[in-house]
């Protein structure tokens, strides 16, 4: 009796995960908002909606941090870079195939590149490495970065007439080797807070001004992962199912059971 509540529950534990594998979406936006913006996606609310809207089935969540200004920034920009390794960890752990879209705006954008392509960052992260975990890196397909306090000039994924670095900027020199091709930084000369500029508005603006080349480029990029990559940079799995061999080990250990069973 025992062991058949053994295989029983195996068989259920394997039902289990497969059906929440198969409810998993294809793609995933996590939309980080700016200072002082109210809970949810803020600005970064115009690319989270174009990707989703061109993308049947894509879900959609924002980061939770405080997104809070004046002294205590850093604070919250240390609590910010947390929550993206956090929340985006978490949804690899449910849903390992499904494939990632990263959405900052300013300082939304900053705790964005900062979960990725490390600090120091001031006193708001010192450690260089990435936060977000190893399977976080393999399946995201796209990070799109607007109005980030850490833009510098130079970078290869720079969009924009900005020269002038932000009030975070990164050092000269500074690369992302591991996400610069997957990275997209809309910038422009005159925003104060990413280039030193003096009108807010511009700051305010790029939803609407760069808004569909962000959905191009995350289009494209997704278009490209779509593709077999085996380099060992990233891996990319496009059906929502468990895989054979996960879901497999559950029906060989069902069988060498039974196998015991009849012995």
């Amino acid at each position: 009796m025992r062991l058949n509540t053994i295989i029983l529950s195996a068989v259920a534990t394997a039902s289990s995960i497969n059906t929440r594998q198969q409810n998993c979406p294809e793609i995933h936006i996590f939309g980080a908002r700016e200072t002082t913006a109210l809970p949810g996606f803020g600005s970064a609310s115009t690319v989270v909606n174009l990707v989703q809207q061109a993308n049947k089935g894509a879900t959609s969540e924002s980061i939770i941090y405080p997104a809070a200004g004046g002294n205590v920034y850093s604070a919250s920009v240390t609590a910010g870079v947390t929550a993206v390794a956090n929340q985006t960890n978490t949804f690899n752990k449910m849903c390992p195939g499904s494939k990632i879209i990263m959405v900052g705006y300013s300082q939304g954008a900053q705790i964005v590149d900062d979960a990725f392509c490390g600090g120091p960052d001031r006193v708001s992260l010192n450690t260089t490495k990435a936060s977000i975990s190893s399977g976080v890196s393999k399946m995201v397909a796209a990070i799109i970065l607007m109005g980030n306090p850490r833009h510098v000039d130079g970078l290869p994924f720079n969009v924009g007439n900005a020269t002038a670095g932000g009030f975070a900027a990164r050092p000269a020199g500074f690369k992302c080797p591991a996400f610069e091709n997957i990275i997209q930084a809309y910038c422009d000369a005159e925003d104060p807070f990413c280039a030193k500029g003096n009108k807010t508005a511009t700051h305010q603006g790029y939803g609407r001004e760069y808004g569909q080349a962000a959905l191009q480029f995350v289009q494209s990029k997704l278009e490209g992962s779509n593709e077999n990559v085996s380099n060992g940079t990233n891996v990319i799995t496009t059906s929502t199912a468990p895989s054979p061999g996960f879901h497999g080990g559950y029906i060989w250990t069902v069988l060498a059971l039974v196998a015991i069973f009849h012995l």
